[in-house]
């Protein structure tokens, strides 16, 4: 018997899509998208696509951080070890989940290319445990 899918769980991996779309062409917009507008939807794009597959699977993830969402999406698929820490290491180049407010400098060009990067290679990482490679309803 195969479980069904969390119910939406393509709008999560399509907004993930969007976002790192986004992100991407904002990156060559520097007049409209700076540093940290463009490390903010990449790093949303990778929590969405991140959430998205683990729905897919019929997980509903418990901590949306960066960090909590690599470890939980591992516990589904095969996530490898060094993209596991690439994502954490989006979290700490930020801040994102710190608590504490405190002043914090843009993302330089490297964090962003770096964020990018992980977003293109989530993307890749969820269309190869998706049926139809893009994570797109059945019906579509």
């Amino acid at each position: 018997m195969r479980l069904e899918p969390i119910t939406d769980w393509h709008d999560h991996i399509e907004a993930g899509r969007k976002y790192l779309r986004t992100a991407v062409n904002g990156r060559s917009r520097n007049a409209v998208f700076n540093n940290e507008l463009v490390f903010q939807l990449a790093a949303m794009a990778v929590e969405r696509l991140m959430a998205g597959l683990m729905q897919y699977y019929q997980q509903m993830p418990v901590d949306h951080t960066l960090s909590g969402l690599a470890a939980e999406l591992a516990e589904v698929c095969p996530l490898d070890a060094t993209l596991a820490a690439r994502i954490r290491a989006i979290e700490t180049a930020d801040d994102m989940c710190s608590l504490t407010v405190k002043h914090r400098e843009p993302p330089v060009n490297g964090v962003i290319d770096e964020v990018l990067a992980v977003g293109r290679e989530i993307e890749r990482f969820v269309d190869g445990h998706l049926p139809d490679g893009r994570g797109l309803p059945a019906t579509a």
